[in-house]
């Protein structure tokens, strides 16, 4: 799985074995140009929603309307969310941003403070009819940035990341307004890729909690926390779901051009066209997102199950069945650039079997990675290579000049059974070193991880294979249950995001990871208004990184479609969202 990192910061996406992130992303090739600055989406031909139905495969199972919060923020809901939600941008086929002027629209007025003013279009409104406008704009902004506190400090919301909310003034605007400005109390560098303004419907919470839009509002700018807490704990638990249990349609309204129509649990989760979607209409009335494995996907393409396949970190298997397709038949085959990454994260916290440097050390120069790609990476991408940093990639213009002052080569360019050897007798520790290593039951990882078992075995460590069904929740929530945990990071074109991952306070580390420079930097990238100089200083904490060893960067995940020929307006897509990013595009040519 992967989890994703969305425009501000979220976590990871789990393709089998991967998170959504708020982190990790790679630049565009370091312009001066604002990200999405001058950029508009290009709305497709006004021919009206056709009737009829196109099947796309997905390999995880929908779980939250709300992918804001810290569970619910992972590429397998916003497989479903690039067509029910709407937002002033979006990720485009390269992970840059693409404003959707349909939606609304977004301008900054002032560099010195940093503002922003967004300006919803006049007939955005939720599929139920009510309005979208500052109330939710609000909510968002209360519930991500961190700043709503009870009287013991803690939050009351559960955000997967505070990233750049948190140096955002309280909007101003009042209940029902269409325009909003923003106005940052520090520059911020990723500052276009915060608010997406429809995620969440304020009036649900509001009227689930006793209150009027217009109250809770208030309560918002009052900073009234005794009337937002019950809300606080709606937002943070209602829209989390057990597999095929959807809510009420009046409870999960949709911002975008598709709404939920059904869910059955293990099978497939269909949307339909939105009636009250004021924008392009989509071009097919009907998408359906079917549950399958990878290894399932090719044989369901073939058999007419599915019309489009994008398997996730494929096996060398699938890769050889894909092979054969693009040599014939009614099939369209592509491979395109990838921002989700596959790694190995290191418990490090005190008493932990790697809070020792030796230790971490160690497993690093034990860890296969070269074998790794070459077994299960370049069967589907044969210009595949170990990818040696986090926030750079192999597709970044800068990368190899990142990875030349970050990268220490000598020490961990290749497989050094005796050097972990002599590492773990410095650090003192008993042999072999118990190390239980999670990941998501999936035929990569599986892999993957036999082949690092097979070599730091030799090397004085015990690994012991661990697939728990909810390995995604016990990623950050029973952090002891694991000592490494093997997973993707699925990026996009931001900066910033990765911030969470790494600080010592960061929403998305919870491995014990902490490091005072590190630190600084991140805050200093951060609040930069120079993208280029901001890249130099994340090539220095990529430099710190591999110092501490955070954790193992393994390789970038091939990207591999394959559809139907009678499919049209499919896009190969390198960013977080996924095939459905534009799945309002998809039409059939017949049948």
């Amino acid at each position: 799985m992967t989890t994703k990192r969305r425009g501000a910061a979220l976590f990871a996406v789990l393709t089998a074995g991967a998170l959504a992130l708020t982190a990790c992303g790679s630049d565009d090739g370091g312009t001066e140009e604002e990200p999405g600055a001058n950029r508009t989406e290009e709305p497709a031909d006004d021919e009206g929603t056709q009737p009829g139905t196109i099947t796309v495969a997905v390999d995880s199972e929908y779980t939250a309307y709300n992918d804001l919060t810290a569970a619910g923020n992972g590429t397998w809901n916003e497989y479903v969310h690039n067509g029910t939600k709407g937002s002033f941008w979006s990720y485009g086929e390269d992970g840059s941003v693409v404003r959707n002027e349909e939606f609304g629209t977004y301008e900054k007025t002032s560099d010195d403070p940093l503002t922003v003013e967004y300006t919803y279009a006049d007939d955005a409104v939720w599929s139920d009819g009510e309005p979208i406008d500052c109330d939710d704009f609000l909510l968002e902004w209360a519930a991500m940035s961190g700043k709503m506190v009870d009287g013991e400090g803690a939050n009351i919301f559960d955000p997967s990341s505070t990233n750049g909310y948190a140096l955002v003034e309280k909007p101003e605007c009042a209940h029902g307004d269409k325009t909003i400005t923003v106005v940052y109390t520090e520059p911020y560098i990723d500052w276009e890729l915060i608010f997406e303004g429809g995620e969440v419907p304020a009036h649900i919470v509001a009227q689930e909690n006793g209150l009027t839009s217009e109250e809770l509002v208030t309560a918002i700018a009052e900073d009234d926390i005794a009337t937002l807490q019950p809300a606080a704990e709606f937002w943070n638990t209602f829209w989390q779901f057990n597999p095929g249990e959807l809510p009420p349609p009046e409870m999960i309204p949709s911002s975008g051009p598709y709404i939920h129509d059904s869910w059955v649990a293990g099978q497939s989760l269909t949307v339909k066209a939105n009636p009250e979607w004021w924008g392009t209409p989509p071009k097919t009335e009907t998408i359906v997102l079917r549950l399958l494995d990878s290894d399932q996907q090719v044989a369901a393409l073939q058999n007419g199950e599915v019309d489009l396949i994008n398997p996730s970190n494929p096996t060398p298997d699938v890769a050889a069945q894909l092979n054969q397709l693009a040599e014939g038949g009614p099939y369209t085959v592509e491979s395109g650039g990838n921002l989700t990454w596959s790694h190995i994260d290191l418990q490090q916290g005190e008493g932990r079997v790697f809070e020792p440097l030796e230790v971490r050390q160690a497993f690093a120069k034990c860890v296969p990675r070269q074998l790794i790609v070459d077994n299960l990476v370049k069967p589907a991408n044969p210009d595949a290579v170990v990818q040696d940093l986090r926030e750079f990639f192999p597709v970044d213009e800068d990368y190899e000049d990142a990875r030349a002052q970050a990268f220490p080569e000598d020490m961990y360019g290749e497989l050094d059974i005796e050097g972990a050897q002599q590492l773990l007798q410095q650090a003192g520790v008993e042999t072999p070193v118990k190390v239980t290593l999670m990941h998501a039951d999936d035929p990569v990882r599986n892999e993957l991880a036999a082949l690092v078992k097979s070599e730091c075995d030799k090397a004085g460590f015990e690994v012991t294979d661990f697939t728990p069904p909810d390995w995604g929740e016990r990623l950050t929530g029973q952090p002891g249950s694991y000592d490494a945990t093997m997973f993707g990071w699925a990026g996009s074109g931001n900066i910033a995001s990765g911030q969470s991952l790494y600080v010592s306070t960061g929403d998305q580390n919870p491995y014990g990871y902490a490091n005072e420079e590190v630190d600084k930097l991140w805050d200093e990238v951060v609040t930069s208004a120079d993208r280029e100089a901001a890249r130099v200083k994340l090539a220095e904490i990529e430099a710190l990184l591999w110092e501490d060893v955070f954790n193992i960067p393994l390789y970038t995940n091939a990207n591999i479609y394959a559809y139907s020929s009678e499919i049209e307006g499919v896009v190969v897509n390198a960013a977080q969202t996924g095939a459905t990013f534009n799945m309002d595009e998809w039409s059939r040519t017949s049948g």
